[in-house]
């Protein structure tokens, strides 16, 4: 559960998206000077496709900046329109003017890096964007639409990550800690599919996660169903499917957050949060004043400012609620 927690805290991250920017950038810059250095700059279409790179540089950071203040609709949005943007750009006479190894450089590296950041957003975002109305208001022409997982089924989310660092160099974006974080369920917290969601980050399945899998919702939004996979794609790919994906149904269940278990030097270690703060620990806390008040506060609820004589007031953990 811990690489699997990870991936997903990974994917669905304020630097990862800004990464997806900076890919973004890298690859803006790229084509800019390869196209001045032509002299077509102005040639055909290819001031779209500068122009497209841009937007995708200033919507993915407008993105991320939306995300941290619980807002991921912008970001989603950006990453699902990637691809047909990039259908767009590639139908462009692109090698009447770069040589074969600079049209290989451009579409098999430089896009498919940027589409491999666009994929990873799209699908750690869609359940938590859609999964619970579709559950709930199935479409009566087609109502097993509701049982796809638009997210990464079982263990996918770890091959989608290993397969993306073996293809590509340098993914630093990409890498994990090491050693890994000790992820736990915090079973003082659920939320039942079709509730609203609490807080935002991975939830765990009372299903368990065998032929299931973890998820990221979001606060404010409907508690999405889990996914049983009825068959994986390696079983579908037996039975000659071609380019199979796991045949999943959908099912409501009682979800819990997944959060970092906290290293034995920081269990010695005093807590403490100030005013304004996000909660990184929820249960009772202590303000620090002479004439002390405790209060219950949830996992990345704001810490409240109690107008402390000391001046912004600071809050220390006690106990769990």
């Amino acid at each position: 559960m811990n690489l699997e927690a990870a991936i997903w805290y990974l994917f669905a991250s304020r630097e990862f998206f800004e990464a997806a920017a900076r890919e973004s950038e890298a690859t803006l810059e790229w084509f800019g000077k390869l196209a001045i250095s032509k002299h077509v700059a102005d040639f055909g279409r290819n001031n779209q496709i500068f122009d497209t790179f841009k937007t995708w540089t200033r919507d993915f950071r407008r993105g991320a900046e939306l995300a941290t203040l619980g807002d991921y609709e912008f970001i989603w949005d950006t990453a699902r329109c990637v691809s047909g943007d990039v259908r767009g750009m590639m139908e462009q006479p692109l090698l009447s003017w770069m040589t074969k190894a600079e049209y290989r450089e451009f579409s098999e590296v430089k896009i498919n890096r940027m589409m491999s950041y666009a994929r990873q957003i799209t699908r750690v975002l869609n359940n938590a964007m859609t999964a619970a109305e579709c559950f709930f208001d199935r479409d009566p022409d087609c109502p097993e639409r509701a049982d796809d997982d638009d997210g990464f089924a079982g263990e996918e989310i770890i091959k989608s990550f290993r397969s993306n660092i073996e293809r590509f160099d340098n993914m630093l974006s990409w890498k994990l800690p090491e050693p890994l974080k000790e992820y736990i369920i915090d079973k003082s917290t659920s939320c039942m599919t079709g509730e609203e969601v609490p807080w935002t980050g991975v939830w765990y399945p009372d299903t368990g996660l065998e032929r299931h899998s973890l998820t990221f919702a979001i606060k404010g939004l409907r508690m999405q169903p889990a996914f049983r996979i009825v068959k994986t794609k390696e079983e579908l790919k037996s039975e000659g499917a071609y380019l199979p994906r796991s045949e999943t149904v959908a099912v409501a269940t009682l979800w819990h957050p997944v959060i970092p278990s906290l290293q034995p030097e920081e269990r010695t270690r005093e807590l403490l949060a100030k005013a304004g703060q996000l909660c990184p620990k929820a249960g009772i806390w202590q303000t620090q004043d002479v004439n002390a008040s405790e209060r219950n506060f949830k996992m990345n609820e704001a810490m409240a400012n109690l107008g402390s004589a000391y001046g912004l007031t600071v809050w220390r953990w006690l106990r769990d609620g």
